[in-house]
């Protein structure tokens, strides 16, 4: 890490630096063929009256005016045509492409797709993982393409760009793409207080005072009301008074202490990314200048990031500010270019990813790069009931050799299988230049898939999840959770859960055999940007009164849920909910749940979510019950049995939020005059479809 002051530093929010269109600066959307509607996103920046058409007419005349990003909602071959007005000066630029929408329903990221197939932006804050499944390819930014394989992108958690990043990703066994837009955020939002006072402060020695109705005093000096602005040393610190002109021996006194202008820290690590803070009195924060000269939220540490495959360049403002009033402001420049060269493309004669005989590889790099190779020993393996994968433990553990640079820009390679057992060989091969590294390429020959297997009433000396040795503990699974991109987890008899457990995986729970889930008081499901699926299951939990704090079965972070035939009966000391979410998606389908405590019970609390019931029989009961709680997104309800049972209670409550309910029946059996009380209740701000519902109770 180097570490050094910072002499300037810098005032815009930059958008993604890619190359002009036309003098227009066009970030979506571009030539192809998508799978998705098209998000229209012109960096405007520089100013200027933007019009745009979507059936080849001229913008000005026939077209609609550009003030922001917004989803085109047209599908087959689309002519964009756009116009820009700046001081009298016309700009046009245009793009054709074709719209063939596919919602990837049958595939295995169909969740992922999900994220952005209806709006075409893809929110995303630094810090947290964006997780592109790996049977896909991506490439960021404008043509010409360079897919990389899938991988978990992540921005520093201190960045704090604001940016639209054009995203591209394809499927190469249907030959689909898709392309939306990356909006990345801060992690956190700053704080927004700014102290009001009747001076102001520039260029860092200089005071104005502004209202004349005061008195000053600056340190240990005489009242006095002065006309012209005062310079002062700032290498020491000061205190500033103010009173009312009037003197009165009840007024106020009012003062801001002034520290010592503190030094400004850059630190930038070896792959471009930056970060600034200030060195000195604890009372000093950073504000990123907006683009009219304001400020917005202050910041202990402001970084700039880009993803891997991404480039990011230009100057950042920030302004310092002491106890919330502005000081002064500085300036640097930033350039991070993490695009890699063109990965090595590898072909070979195997029909898959099983092969019997012999198999040609021959590895490709691109012109002008370096091309490295790495080359695994031969893995004789013996036969047994397990089954393999790509992600498992016994070949995460096969060394590779170390990496060579060959001669010229290809190698060939032939391998044979000797003897009767199978031989597993893995190659692997990346491209260099003299800034960057490309993703690194790996082809391999397998046996089998794998699967994770449990059954509580196994051996647990041999326990290693397999078909033949089953886990006997849910913990045994928690480092896989963490770390495989997939687990499919078959289930006999009762399983477990204790304790919190974070799931980072695409998690399938499957019922191998009476299959039951049981949650201890403090267990917890934590899915984070991950789908949990569970089917066939018998879920309850066992409480404890001394526990005052809402404990959720699962608990849902920018993740998705589908549960199909389960069966729920989970028990609260106080207060509960059996499911919260936060950002999810959430399909829940002919399964029955009850849900008791004794003080308050929800089924379900979200916030921004997407929850989706059918079929189901869902049961609260409590002094307060309710079975929905929501806070913004998207809800649909048809053919449910919903029962609220207490003192007072809800079908749901809805804050915010877009809601069709249709062909449920709404019961209640609640002892606080529950004739009126309205079985859904709606804020201003929710919209509700309430259609062929029945209500008793109510």
């Amino acid at each position: 890490m180097k570490k050094k002051l910072l002499s300037v530093f810098v005032l815009m929010i930059a958008l993604l630096a890619f190359p002009l269109f036309a003098e227009i600066n066009l970030l979506s959307p571009c030539e192809g063929i998508w799978a998705n509607r098209q998000m229209l996103v012109i960096d405007n920046s520089e100013g200027g009256e933007f019009f745009y058409s979507i059936d080849g007419a001229d913008p000005e005349t026939f077209g609609f005016a550009y003030d922001g990003p917004v989803l085109l909602d047209v599908t087959g071959d689309v002519n964009l045509n756009i116009t820009r007005i700046n001081g009298g000066k016309k700009e046009n630029t245009s793009v054709s492409f074709n719209v063939t929408t596919d919602d990837a329903s049958k595939t295995e990221y169909k969740n992922f797709v999900q994220t952005f197939f209806d709006g075409g932006i893809l929110n995303y804050s630094a810090g947290s993982d964006l997780v592109i499944p790996s049977d896909l390819y991506f490439y960021l930014g404008l043509p010409p393409e360079n897919f990389m394989p899938a991988r978990t992108l992540k921005l520093s958690s201190s960045s704090v760009l604001s940016r639209y990043i054009p995203c591209t990703i394809l499927d190469k066994e249907r030959n689909i793409k898709y392309r939306f837009i990356i909006k990345t955020y801060p992690q956190s939002a700053g704080v927004y207080s700014h102290r009001d006072v009747p001076f102001e402060i520039s260029d860092w020695e200089t005071i104005t005072f502004k209202d004349e109705n005061y008195i000053y005093k600056i340190d240990s000096e005489y009242w006095g009301l002065p006309s012209e602005p005062r310079k002062i040393d700032r290498t020491s610190s000061h205190m500033i008074s103010w009173q009312p002109l009037e003197y009165d021996a009840a007024n106020p006194v009012e003062f801001f202490v002034l520290p010592p202008k503190p030094e400004v820290i850059r630190e930038e690590n070896e792959d471009g990314s930056v970060v600034c803070y200030l060195q000195g009195d604890d009372s000093y924060s950073l504000g990123v200048m907006n683009s009219d000269g304001s400020y917005s939220e202050l910041f202990s540490r402001v970084g700039v990031d880009a993803f891997y495959g991404d480039a990011v360049s230009g100057n950042l403002f920030l302004g310092v500010f002491a106890n919330s009033v502005y000081q002064g402001k500085f300036s640097f420049a930033y350039n991070i270019n993490r695009r890699p060269p063109q990965i090595p493309v590898i072909k070979t004669n195997a029909e898959g990813f099983v092969s019997r005989g012999t198999v040609d590889v021959k590895i490709q790099g691109s012109h002008g790069n370096d091309l490295y190779i790495a080359v695994s020993e031969p893995l004789n393996l013996q036969e047994s009931e397990l089954s393999y994968s790509e992600n498992d433990e016994i070949f995460k553990n096969v060394p590779l050799g170390s990496y060579k640079k060959v001669k010229g820009d290809s190698y060939t390679l032939r391998w044979a299988q000797n003897g009767l057992n199978p031989v597993y060989y893995k190659v692997s091969a990346y491209s260099k230049n003299e800034e960057n590294q490309s993703s690194i390429t790996e082809f391999a020959v397998v046996i089998d898939q794998s699967n994770y297997y449990f059954d509580a009433t196994a051996d647990s000396q041999k326990a290693d999840g397999t078909i033949s040795h089953p886990f006997t503990q849910f913990s045994q699974l928690s480092e896989a959770l963490l770390k495989q991109r997939v687990v499919k987890l078959n289930v006999k008899g009762e399983m477990k859960i204790t304790e919190p457990y974070t799931v980072q995986a695409n998690f399938e729970i499957i019922d191998e055999g009476n299959a039951k889930l049981t949650f201890g008081p403090q267990g917890s499901l934590i899915i984070k940007a991950s789908t949990f699926e569970i089917s066939g299951c018998r879920i309850h939990n066992v409480s404890d009164i001394s526990i005052k704090s809402i404990v959720p079965l699962i608990k849902l972070e920018n993740s998705v849920l589908t549960m199909k035939n389960c069966v729920i009966g989970a028990d609260f000391a106080r207060n509960g909910t059996v499911i919260d979410a936060t950002n999810a998606i959430i399909n829940i389908s002919d399964t029955m749940a009850s849900a008791n405590a004794v003080s308050y019970v929800s089924f379900i609390s979200s916030v921004k979510s997407r929850l989706s019931l059918k079929s189901s029989s869902l049961n609260t009961n409590a002094e307060t019950s309710v079975i929905i709680s929501a806070d913004g997104g998207n809800i649909v309800a048809q053919r449910n049995e919903f029962l609220v049972t207490g003192g007072t209670g809800r079908i749901a409550e809805l804050f915010g939020v877009t809601a069709a309910f249709k062909d449920n029946n709404f019961k209640a059996r609640l002892s606080n005059n529950a004739s009126k009380v309205q079985p859904i209740y709606t804020n201003k701000a929710a919209k509700l479809t309430d259609e062929k519902n029945s209500v008793q109770g109510f």
